[in-house]
């Protein structure tokens, strides 16, 4: 990576001169291969010696404990709390073992501040009040060094699990080079998928801060203002796996029904996701080959913003570590509650893009009328390319009778011109208004299944369920 920068010694303001600097760079140490002036490669015995030397100089030691110069194409990637990145193999284990399989981190300075500025923490909005940050998937904290020293940040709950990442993040409690930030850092040791996690969040007292700040949260909190912006904001690098997907999916349909972290008002979310993710979740009526039931749960729901697309954080390597990718499983499991039914089984692309969610102050879809919304973006999805009128047919016996009461002569219809939908408009082409107006009539006919729920998924709003998947 930035092969072509030229090899000149930068040491870091904390370094400690020494009498004979070795520079080692992560591309020389990752393939044993330092090319000369000619192009060609050094011997394998001088290989061998420049390894050596570099074994004696390095460490697993963060890198404010570490003296050893750092090569200038390195210096990208050189984190205060953690070691050289020629370490990092030996330092983080990616193994199913260590529940770090499929997992990556943003590994880049630049880039984990670039995110961390546009999240909003300056937005006007927010008048003053500095915001919570529960960061998930916290891993090595790239990503909660940068939000830990944003002066609008007041802390910042990082969950991981990872064995393999816990040090690093406790380190970060101590690191001298964060300037009296340490103190904003709580990190609880348990994975962002379980609803558990969450419950601990709360009555383990890590969003202390928040009492009777903010709705449901204090014996004396306010009432809901779910208009107001949110001190909470939840940030996560999700994985690029049919896993990530669910997850992504559930925390975008909790927002209608006001549990998670939505119990406590409109909270931002921004992901570090899967470019196809991403692209769904953008994807418009215009854009038919895209447009499906998770872009217009999210835009039902929410505000979706790009924040970085896949094209700024390529190649790949120079932005996330890993630098190769893995391939996750791409087979959703169906013994659990799955809003987005229509995951992809394959999908082709492992690109990663930076996507914030900002729910909406009014939502097109009700809680009332959510299981109707999901039942029919479901099944009609899958008929994508028919008539409305024609694809409601093989959703219940009748469906399509449903579509007079949105019919452009229909009373009351005239105030609403948005809503009318016309029986040959095809799937693929309904609005978003348009597709909640047809939950909302769905939902109140008197014929419709009573169990909109396919066998096998577990209903919501009991709380029984205390897992995403």
């Amino acid at each position: 990576m930035l092969s072509r920068l030229p090899r000149l010694t930068v040491r870091l303001a904390h370094a400690v001169p020494v009498r004979t600097p070795v520079v080692v760079s992560l591309r020389t140490l990752a393939t044993g291969v330092k090319a000369n002036q000619s192009g060609r490669a050094k011997p394998e015995g001088e290989r061998r010696k420049r390894r050596t030397k570099a074994a004696l100089t390095l460490s697993a030691e963060p890198m404010y404990k570490n003296t050893a110069p750092v090569a200038e194409e390195d210096a990208p990637f050189c984190h205060s709390h953690l070691p050289h990145p020629a370490m990092w193999k030996q330092k983080f284990s990616f193994t199913k073992d260590n529940f770090a399989r499929h997992r990556y981190f943003v590994s880049r300075q630049e880039t984990a501040r670039e995110i961390v500025s546009k999240i909003g923490l300056d937005d006007p909005s927010r008048v003053g009040r500095k915001a919570t940050i529960i960061e998930a998937y916290a891993g090595p904290g790239t990503l909660t060094r940068e939000l830990m020293q944003h002066p609008n940040v007041e802390r910042v709950v990082a969950l991981e699990n990872v064995p393999t990442f816990l040090p690093s993040l406790e380190e970060l409690k101590v690191d001298p080079t964060l300037e009296g930030n340490n103190d904003k850092l709580h990190i609880l040791p348990q994975s962002g998928f379980v609803w558990d996690t969450y419950e601990t969040l709360i009555h383990d007292g890590y969003l202390s801060n928040l009492e009777n700040q903010i709705p449901n949260l204090g014996p004396n909190a306010p009432p809901m203002d779910w208009e107001a912006t949110s001190p909470l904001v939840f940030v996560a690098q999700i994985p690029n796996t049919v896993h990530g997907e669910q997850l992504f999916a559930q925390l975008v349909h909790a927002i209608s029904s006001g549990f998670w972290l939505f119990q406590y008002g409109r909270v931002k979310m921004v992901f570090v996701c899967g470019e196809t993710v991403a692209t769904r979740a953008l994807a418009t009526p215009a854009n038919t080959r895209d447009r499906a039931k998770l872009g217009t749960t999210v835009q039902c729901l929410s505000t979706p913003e790009l924040l970085m697309s896949a094209d700024e954080l390529q190649p790949y390597g120079d932005y996330f570590y890993p630098p190769t990718p893995s391939i996750g499983p791409r087979v959703p499991i169906t013994n659990t509650f799955i809003p987005n039914a229509n995951i992809s089984s394959g999908l082709s692309k492992l690109n990663l893009a930076v996507l914030s969610i900002d729910p909406l102050k009014n939502l097109l879809v009700k809680s009332r009328d959510l299981d109707a919304f999901e039942f029919l973006t479901r099944n009609l999805f899958v008929l994508k390319t028919k008539p409305i009128s024609e694809a409601l047919k093989h959703v219940a016996p009748g469906a399509a009778n449903i579509l007079k009461m949105l019919a452009p002569d229909r009373p009351g219809m005239q105030e609403r011109p948005h809503e009318v939908i016309l029986p040959d408009t095809p799937v693929v082409q309904l609005t978003n208004e348009q597709w909640a107006a047809l939950a909302v009539v769905f939902e109140k006919w008197p014929f419709r299944p009573q169990n909109l729920f396919e066998e096998g998924r577990v209903t919501r709003g009991n709380g029984a369920d205390k897992q995403f998947f």
